[in-house]
């Protein structure tokens, strides 16, 4: 009996053995299934940080691009404007009813104004010229913004996940 008794004893010794053998190859697993978890967590974060400095970077890019389109156009605009103004009051004043109002006046001359409206229709074809070459750079302007390779890319991945 005693000999059964310590074979048994040992039977009961490798059995305790090999199942706290076996709970500390589990303890390790899971531990190891936690720390590829953790990895995989920052990972990911990494990832999604890396991809909104992109977009943000695309952002501000887009944002310096459309305000120097902004400003060029008010220039551009502005010039315009004053061209058609230039051109505009020279059609709109300079007519023969414009005229025969002026002639009331004691002091009209009819040589001095023919010489007044021969001045303002070299100016005004100088001022009609200005038009096209404004207008032409005003709808360049409107052109699209290019966008770089990698933040279409960096987008385009972000719309995958």
């Amino acid at each position: 009996m005693r000999v059964f008794n310590s074979t048994l004893d040992g039977s009961f010794r490798e059995a305790r053995l090999s199942h706290f053998k076996a709970e500390e190859i589990e303890r390790k697993f899971i531990r190891f299934q936690n720390e590829v978890a953790e990895r995989e967590h920052r990972k990911a974060e990494s990832h999604s940080r890396a991809l909104i400095r992109v977009e943000r970077k695309g952002r501000r890019a887009i944002d310096a691009e459309l305000a120097r389109r902004a400003t060029l156009f008010d220039a551009e605009f502005r010039s315009f404007k004053d061209a058609q103004n230039y051109v505009g009051d020279f059609r709109e004043c300079r007519s023969s009813v414009g005229t025969l109002w002026k002639s009331q006046n004691a002091d009209f001359s009819f040589l001095s104004e023919v010489a007044e409206m021969s001045g303002l229709m070299d100016g005004c074809a100088q001022a009609e010229s200005m038009v096209l070459p404004i207008e032409g750079r005003i709808r360049e302007l409107w052109e699209p913004i290019e966008v770089s390779e990698d933040t279409t890319e960096a987008g385009a991945d972000a719309a995958d996940e």
